[in-house]
């Protein structure tokens, strides 16, 4: 027979809170004076078990921010409209309201943390644009896309476009009408003329 178990079951709540908990802390004081004893007050746990779980206090700002990014699914509709239209949704989405004021935060002080920089975009920035520039690759392999575009350069239009309207115009920007400007325009600059008949 298997011992009882012994303490107390671990709360399932308990990350959820500490990372929501982070961001808020990270979107008021920013990585400079980023605290985790401030976290666990704002999460209402023990720092012990914040500490327990987050060894290192980059750590839990990278699994904070990540929380924030678009977490991007190949949507694979067969074409690169379609799956455009999946796709820039979320990505807007993940540059608009309080996950906007963090990015612009924490962009603000890439020099304070460098390392955390390095590891949200490796991790996660990087990641996302990876999902985008496949759905441009099966693009170039059914033939949509011009041949002077690359995909690394169709991401790079997609991608810059909506964060620099996010990040110097706010939500508006990149709501459902600005959503479909960038959408429209990137499809201008990158998809191959439609044969003849088609």
């Amino acid at each position: 027979m298997p011992a009882p178990a012994r303490g107390r079951p671990r709360d399932r709540g308990i990350d959820a809170r500490v990372l929501t908990a982070a961001v808020d802390e990270l979107a008021e004081k920013g990585l400079a004076e980023f605290s985790v004893r401030a976290v666990a007050a704002r999460a209402g746990v023990d720092r012990r078990g914040v500490h327990a779980r987050w060894p290192d206090p980059e750590d839990l700002v990278v699994e904070a921010l990540a929380t924030l990014t678009a977490n991007l699914e190949p949507p694979a509709t067969g074409t690169l409209r379609g799956d455009l239209e999946r796709l820039v949704p979320d990505i807007a989405d993940a540059l608009s309201g309080a996950r906007r004021r963090v990015l612009q935060r924490c962009l603000d002080e890439v020099a304070v943390a460098p390392a955390v920089t390095r590891r949200f975009r490796r991790d996660h920035l990087d990641r996302c644009a990876a999902v985008v520039e496949d759905a441009f690759h099966r693009a170039r392999r059914r033939g949509e896309l011009t041949a002077a575009t690359t995909p690394a350069q169709a991401t790079e239009f997609l991608m810059g476009a909506l964060l620099l309207r996010a990040l110097s115009q706010g939500d508006e920007a990149v709501g459902a009408t600005g959503r479909r400007t960038v959408l429209e325009h990137v499809l201008r600059l990158t998809a191959a003329a439609a044969p003849d008949g088609a």
